[in-house]
């Protein structure tokens, strides 16, 4: 029944899709992005950001994340303005489109599917993701047309299921290459790829799995997983692509946590909109495992409140390495004016 049930959801959803792109999209309008700040000249910020957000609910009557209903729309907005504004500061423009995802449980129970049956080419788009993932590529193919059309430079970050949201929406979407501003995708909690699959799907476009901390036109995979916690509990897959976000490093050599200049955490029951989002300094070290695909989270403080755990609604280990992927986004776009616009590093 639920199934069904999805599907006749998923079918109103489609149908507005399928509407809109015979004349114009929903994200013409401006009420279908959590986020987006069109109305910031392309000249003052030195990068676009396009962002999608984990999972906002954790069970949901349709199956999907409906962000005309009630206030969720309004805590979406908090939440990713409070996130990104606190983790990139003023000088990014901001793009985050209102997308139906599945609702958390939903969305692991795909996973868990996809976790015993991934070695058989496992394809999240004939899933119930299949929905997201084209609403993604409308909003992204809207982004380029109106307010990206000249190649300024972006980046793309994606959290949980906005993760892989995100990555098959790339997959679909053309425009994203380095001829048109991609300079880095930041995918964390994305389930286990490999180089071989980047390749495949993006190596055409000059795109390939990250390597050191400056380049472009790159995919960072980041699966974590708490010191001392069963593996099983982990996104990673033996032999898949992965990258430490303190030292940028595919291999073993090891980051303390005294190279972490920043973690947020993002605090859902505070009242106090500024008192939302905490920032802890060292929080934690991180060392990559090559062999399984997973970056080890070292030197956890004890009794730390945090939730960690990348299988939990809610999960604050998002914010873990906020501020070295802020620094880093800016080392790449940096080097990426230097090398496509001629743009003299700073």
């Amino acid at each position: 029944m639920r199934k069904v049930f999805y599907g006749l959801i998923s079918g109103v959803f489609g149908a507005m899709l399928l509407f809109v792109s015979g004349c114009s999209s929903i994200y013409e309008e401006p009420e279908n992005w959590a986020i987006i700040d069109n109305d910031t000249p392309a000249f003052y910020s030195q990068y676009d950001l396009i962002f999608l957000y984990p999972s906002q609910e954790e069970e949901s009557e349709s199956g999907y994340m409906n962000w005309m209903c009630g206030n969720i729309g309004d805590e979406v907005r908090r939440y990713v303005r409070l996130v990104i504004s606190s983790q990139f500061g003023s000088r990014v423009r901001v793009f985050s489109p209102y997308v139906p995802l599945l609702s958390f449980n939903d969305y692991m129970e795909i996973l868990e599917e996809y976790k015993r049956d991934r070695k058989n080419n496992f394809d999240f788009y004939k899933t119930d993701l299949k929905l997201p993932i084209n609403y993604t590529v409308e909003a992204l193919e809207v982004y380029f047309k109106n307010y990206n059309p000249d190649g300024h430079p972006f980046v793309i970050f994606g959290n949980g299921q906005g993760a892989l949201v995100l990555y098959e929406a790339m997959k679909r979407c053309s425009k994203v290459n380095p001829d048109n501003g991609f300079v880095v995708g930041y995918f964390f909690g994305l389930p286990g790829v490999t180089k071989d699959e980047i390749l495949d799907e993006f190596g055409s476009r000059g795109i390939r799995p990250a390597r050191k901390r400056d380049g472009i036109g790159v995919i960072a995979i980041c699966n974590t997983n708490p010191e001392g916690e069963p593996i099983e509990r982990s996104l990673a897959l033996a032999g898949g692509e992965v990258i430490n976000p303190l030292n940028w490093r595919t291999d073993a050599t090891p980051a303390p946590k005294e190279q972490n200049p920043g973690s947020l955490f993002f605090n859902h029951k505070e009242a106090n909109p500024r008192l939302k989002v905490k920032f802890e300094s060292e929080f934690c070290g991180a060392t990559v495992d090559p062999k399984r695909g997973i970056v080890t989270l070292t030197g956890i403080p004890k009794n730390t409140p945090y939730i960690l755990d990348e299988w939990h609604f809610s999960s604050d280990v998002w914010g873990v390495f906020a501020r070295s992927v802020s620094q880093n986004a800016i080392e790449r776009v940096n080097m990426y004016r230097f090398v496509r616009k001629g743009v003299h590093l700073p």
